[in-house]
């Protein structure tokens, strides 16, 4: 081993022990102070965000099925089944036309030059389908990611039915007043 590596081992291992034992003196101090925690309420989500943001970058739609948000589910499946299809598809063509191209430029007519320009502008048309459908596939990525995180921040609001709303004359003012209750 050289020194260079023998230097970076010992510092990996040197930040490891550090972070362990300032953790344990952050411990020793929690521990020796004692806080009545018997009148504070600790708020617990009951659903991780990062959990739903992993789920999600595994395969779109999977975040959504954590937090339960079901309709959504086949939206960033059915998005990102499409986008792969067409990546694959894509792709496909691109090979082939590149294929037709490579055995054109071996046989080396020269008749063969205009087609070997037009082949080669159809390979460029497949392989920017195929580049935009992987721009698109990132993005449904990132948007389905961003979905779950959200939808398991909010999977505990309060959305139910018990808003009431009405409209009251209002003859001290001459219009109308919006009583609103939840």
């Amino acid at each position: 081993m050289s020194r260079l590596h023998i230097l970076i081992l010992q510092s990996v291992i040197m930040v490891f022990a550090l972070c362990f034992v300032s953790e344990e003196v952050y411990a020793a101090e929690s521990d020796s102070i004692r806080k009545d925690t018997s009148s504070t309420k600790v708020y617990a989500p009951k659903k991780s965000p990062t959990t739903a943001i992993l789920y999600s970058c595994v395969f779109p739609g999977l975040g959504q099925y954590y937090v339960e948000s079901y309709w959504k589910i086949p939206l960033f499946a059915g998005g990102a089944g499409v986008l792969i299809y067409a990546i694959a598809a894509n792709n496909s063509l691109y090979n082939e036309v590149q294929a037709d191209i490579t055995r054109l430029e071996q046989i080396d007519n020269p008749l063969d030059a205009t087609a070997i320009a037009l082949l080669k502008r159809e390979r460029e048309v497949y392989r920017d389908r195929r580049d935009l459908a992987w721009i698109g596939l990132g993005a449904v990525y990132i948007v389905a990611a961003i979905d779950a995180y959200t939808g398991a921040h909010l999977y505990d609001f309060d959305v139910s039915d018990k808003i009431a709303g009405r409209l009251i004359p209002n003859p001290a003012i001459g219009g109308l007043t919006l009583s609103l209750r939840w």
